[in-house]
């Protein structure tokens, strides 16, 4: 029975989605993925003092092939779980079955599409105990429309990635357990904390209140600490991107001649960075830091690096959950210095802003999926992603065509500001 609604829910969104607005060119899907190791960073998370971070790189890309032979299925990086040390729940194994059925055509190591100009890319960030695929219906309608979508697993706080050398990390609570911590300067404890900034969500904020948002979250220091490690692996992840443009492949794993065709045709000068919940944050701080980033998406997360003195000059929107609108995000639109958007969707949940809604479909209305239609939160979720990415990657559009269609729906409420 579950597996048949998931078929079925995946396929009338593919038929909606993907006969519709989201096809503006008919490229095919192409996907593969490599690792890399940062010999510059030992990683903190693990006890051993002789490990360094290494970092999956996922990518769906435009390919005009059509061999039958190399089609794939979704979501899963690693062909089979025993690639690695790692052993998944029956769970995970059930999932990966399940995925393996859905009614998406994706050509596996296939080469790039070859044409005259290099095609843009748009990193991307998952969530916090989350997989590098969680968002992969909007990285396939990126590829169809020409970008190169890259997905950075963070190890050892995402759910599970393969790595380097027949290896893979993966989530442990109880190693985790201690990792987000609050300051021992903070005057009130980690529950207290988010219940004060939820409490400020909503409402018109006082000088007063403003700096006490800013010192609320100045407070979280095991999620900046984090946060520094992420936003250090977006930068690895597009140090190999340029490798890759430079046909440089030393310290990459599970290479394929079809990575070979990536020389020469990545824009490495037109960049976006999109993520998902704590993926959030740690793009729009990459995006800052990156002259050639243009633009970043924020799917519902807090923004724990945020600070009076560092607003963003790249153009930003910022969608989030009915319940609660933490008060980081009014504090963050006003202070931006460039184009910024807000917008909260009306009955939708945490994990709405991903694919989960199609993977978990017995679980709407519970914790971190809302009472919105599946389909109408990823129809507003991609179609606004679309349209802001090619307005501000690709000069297509208009800052006032983006509005009027985000206003389109009846299920948001939305500001929006100019940049100074």
């Amino acid at each position: 029975m579950f597996k048949h609604s998931i078929t079925s829910i995946f396929y009338l969104l593919y038929v909606t989605l993907f006969s519709g607005y989201a096809v503006a060119t008919n490229y095919s899907v192409g996907v593969t993925y490599f690792t890399a190791t940062d010999y510059s960073r030992t990683e903190k998370l693990t006890p051993n003092y002789a490990d360094y971070r290494d970092i999956l790189i996922k990518i769906w890309y435009p390919t005009t092939t059509s061999a039958p032979e190399n089609t794939s299925y979704l979501h899963y990086h690693t062909d089979q779980f025993p690639y690695s040390t790692a052993t998944p729940s029956n769970f995970d194994r059930q999932l990966h079955q399940y995925l393996k059925t859905l009614p998406f055509e994706l050509y596996k190591n296939a080469p790039l599409a070859n044409r005259s100009t290099p095609f843009p890319i748009v990193m991307y960030s998952h969530g916090y105990q989350s997989t590098v695929e969680d968002k992969e219906i909007l990285m396939i309608e990126l590829a169809q429309k020409g970008y190169i979508v890259v997905s950075v697993g963070h190890p050892h706080h995402a759910q599970f990635v393969t790595q380097s050398h027949n290896r893979s990390a993966t989530y442990d609570p109880d190693a985790r357990a201690n990792d987000f911590y609050i300051s021992e300067l903070a005057d009130v404890n980690f529950d207290e904390l988010v219940a004060e900034l939820d409490s400020l969500a909503g409402i018109e904020l006082s000088d007063e209140q403003v700096a006490r948002v800013y010192q609320l979250m100045s407070w979280t220091e095991g999620d900046r600490k984090a946060l520094s490690t992420w936003v250090d692996d977006m930068h690895f992840a597009l140090d190999q991107m340029t490798r890759l443009q430079y046909g440089q492949y030393w310290g990459m794993h599970y290479l394929g001649e079809h990575l070979q065709t990536f020389k020469g045709k990545l824009d490495l000068s037109r960049l976006a960075a999109v993520g998902l919940s704590f993926g959030g944050p740690t793009v729009a701080a990459f995006c800052e830091q990156v002259y050639q980033c243009k633009a970043a998406i924020n799917f519902d997360g807090l923004h724990f690096n945020l600070s009076p003195t560092v607003p963003s000059t790249k153009p930003y929107l910022m969608m989030h959950s009915e319940l609660p609108l933490s008060a980081d995000h009014s504090v963050v639109f006003k202070q931006q210095l460039a184009d910024t958007y807000m917008m909260q969707i009306d009955g939708a949940l945490h994990w709405d802003f991903s694919d989960y809604p199609y993977v978990f479909p017995q679980d709407r209305n519970q914790a971190y999926l809302g009472s919105i239609d599946p389909y109408l939160v990823t129809e507003i979720v991609n179609s606004a992603s679309l349209q802001f990415i090619d307005l501000y990657l690709n000069n297509t559009g208009t800052q006032t065509a983006l509005i009027r269609h985000l206003e389109s729906f009846p299920a948001i409420q939305f500001q929006s500001k100019r940049g100074q």
